[in-house]
């Protein structure tokens, strides 16, 4: 079995039933434990706003419903998974403590409240939380893990060390149990066996950075200061913009800072995040949420944790708690990336406007050249193409000068800026250079073939240029709008209603290349289909150019070769 498959297959035993949190049982009826009319009214309605990824709205019914029936196993399981979903730890460990004594059909109640418990210095409390036989093998793990920290915080450390060193576990799970041992050594004091299985870790996990992370601490507080900085100049040699380690290494260098030792429920964060963070990055479905807010409920200022739960949910459909999540990623070195993440989240939800305004924030905070590139994108985006030139060029002196490899995207990005400012001998460059760092860019080649065709230059190399960007991405309508217009532009016009009929099929309410094609369906006699299609384009909201045209040819006027706008990609996708 892969590792992706044993995760994913260890996580079914329990995802069914975290489900329900979201969807709701389907097998609930009311006549089995009737909460009430009203009762099962807010069921009904934490159900809908679940479908619908309004995590708070799902946790506020069901915490409603529960309300008016605080007798119901089901309606306090529900309340429980989705508190948890939302973040809201008060009421999902109140509402957990119910569902866990009616059984817990998931097992997730009783692992929540041990991390809990943890959190608030209770160990004994977790221990006995932790108690609960089928458990599930994911679940087990997990809990065995949780079961090491409460035997350490309650002063057991040895018999903790002693599990983790004897037991053994499937293939996916060795290195997170590796870890495990690093980090009950380390908090044990146990220096010298902390640096053995910390090395063995590192050579293990499937999460490298933050291993290497958790090694170059320790080795700061023993003091070894060249060896953390040996460590993390031979992981930035495979990742030199790895922005937390290089971080790291630059307080390492030059500060004399140690980094604190942490506590028991911190450490029990970082054992707990690699299973988590494993099957977030292999399922997105709501139960990788639950164990990476378990993470969160540890040590709510671990980053890489955050970062990944704000993703996770992000992914989940839970777009406010992905944003409020990642507004809690501290300062540090994850919080622009973060910060980044969010304004992308932001704008795709269609609040443009706002995102931008916090790109533009974030470019006069920072420096890096992840700042100006978002605030850059946001700006051609927003259609003010004059500055993103402008931003873009800053950018990519930013780039040249820290030494990194030349990327096509931002001289692609800025060329489309000048042509779309009338600067064309700049885009045509910057085009050119996109090319030269990678040539078959179907996008890049499509756009300054269709751009060489309207303009009546190099007409050979461009239809080469626009054949081989549709060779490259075949369903794009708007690749298969420009080799259509080629071919009109050459007047070889079945070929070019060949070519549009195609498009359309890819892109059917892209108004350009509706356009596109009632002006061939003109040129080979079937007017009465080139009248549809203008008609149609109209109601595709087209630009005020091509609304002229469209309205002069539904007067009579007949086509020639229109001046329309470049059928782009965020047109027809």
């Amino acid at each position: 079995m892969t590792y992706r498959n044993a995760f994913i297959a260890l996580a079914a035993l329990v995802v069914g039933a975290c489900q329900t949190t979201v969807n709701g049982p389907a097998g609930v009826q009311v006549s089995d434990e009737d909460p009430g009319p009203s009762a099962y009214g807010a069921f009904l309605a934490g159900r809908f706003a679940g479908t619908s990824r309004d995590a708070d709205g799902a946790a506020d019914y069901y915490a409603t419903a529960w309300e008016l029936n605080r007798n119901s196993a089901i309606l306090a399981e529900r309340t429980f998974l989705s508190s948890v979903l939302s973040g809201d730890v008060a009421r999902a460990v109140e509402s957990g403590r119910v569902s866990a004594e009616a059984g817990d059909e998931t097992r997730l109640a009783g692992l929540y409240l041990a991390a809990d418990a943890i959190a608030r210095g209770n160990y004994a409390e977790a221990e006995s939380r932790l108690a609960t036989e089928q458990l599930g093998p994911f679940n087990e793990f997990i809990a065995d893990l949780l079961r090491d920290w409460a035997h350490a915080g309650q002063g057991d450390v040895a018999s903790a060390l002693e599990r983790a060193r004897t037991t053994s576990v499937p293939g996916y799970a060795a290195a997170y149990l590796t870890l495990q041992r690093a980090l009950l050594a380390d908090y044990a004091g146990q220096s010298t066996a902390a640096d053995a299985a910390y090395q063995a870790a590192v050579s293990d996990s499937p999460f490298t950075r933050i291993t290497i992370a958790l090694y170059g601490e320790f080795l700061l507080r023993q003091r070894r200061r060249d060896d953390a900085i040996a460590l993390f100049d031979g992981y930035l040699r495979q990742q030199p913009l790895e922005r937390s380690i290089t971080e790291m290494r630059r307080v390492a260098a030059e500060t004399r800072r140690i980094p604190p030792r942490p506590t028991v429920s911190e450490f029990a964060a970082r054992a707990l995040f690699g299973p988590s963070a494993a099957l977030a990055s292999q399922a997105d479905i709501d139960l990788s949420v639950v164990y990476l807010r378990m993470t969160q409920r540890l040590d709510d200022d671990y980053a890489p944790s955050i970062v990944l739960l704000a993703g996770s949910l992000e992914r989940n459909g839970m777009i406010e708690a992905a944003i409020e999540t990642y507004d809690a990623v501290p300062d540090g070195p994850f919080e622009l990336p973060a910060r980044i993440d969010r304004i992308w989240l932001q704008a795709q939800q269609g609040e443009v406007e706002p995102a931008l305004e916090e790109a533009r924030r974030l470019y006069h905070r920072h420096d890096a050249v992840e700042a100006q590139l978002v605030y850059a994108d946001l700006l051609r985006a927003s259609g003010e193409y004059a500055q993103a030139a402008e931003i873009y060029s800053q950018a990519l002196a930013t780039r040249e000068a820290q030494g990194m490899i030349p990327d096509w995207r931002y001289y692609y990005f800025r060329a489309i800026s000048y042509e779309q400012t009338d600067r064309w001998a700049l885009a045509e460059a910057d085009f050119r250079s996109a090319l030269e760092i990678s040539p078959n860019e179907a996008e890049v080649l499509n756009y300054l073939g269709y751009m060489w065709v309207i303009r009546g230059e190099n007409i050979a190399e461009a239809f080469e240029m626009i054949e081989r960007a549709a060779e490259l991405s075949p369903e794009q309508g708007h690749i298969l709008d420009s080799l259509g217009w080629a071919h009109y532009v050459r007047g070889n016009y079945d070929q070019a209603v060949f070519y549009l009929e195609q498009a359309v099929e890819y892109s059917p309410e892209a108004p350009t290349i509706n356009y596109h094609l009632g002006d061939a369906y003109w040129q080979v006699g079937r007017q009465l289909e080139a009248r549809f299609q203008w008609e149609r384009a109209l109601t595709l909201d087209p630009d005020e150019d091509e609304r002229v045209g469209l309205m002069a040819r539904l007067a009579g006027a007949e086509p020639e070769t229109p001046a329309t706008q470049f059928a782009d990609a965020a047109e027809t996708r």
